[in-house]
């Protein structure tokens, strides 16, 4: 497959904040925490994620980043 410009098809990145809207409780929100830190997503995006996990209950502190 190519892209109309006739370069590659770049895969699109993983949507970390979808996964995390749809999770379906808060493990599964700092799953999604953790996998978009294992790849290296800024920290304002991550941050975006874990207030969806404060959102959906208080089952603790998101993980704080190293």
């Amino acid at each position: 497959m190519t892209a109309a410009a006739g370069g590659p098809v770049v895969a699109p990145a993983r949507m970390f904040l979808a996964e995390a809207v749809a999770a379906v409780d808060v493990d599964g929100v700092r799953a999604v925490w953790r996998a978009a830190y294992a790849a290296g997503e800024p920290r304002w995006y991550r941050d975006r994620i874990a207030a969806i996990g404060r959102a959906r209950g208080d089952a603790g502190p998101m993980p704080a980043a190293a």
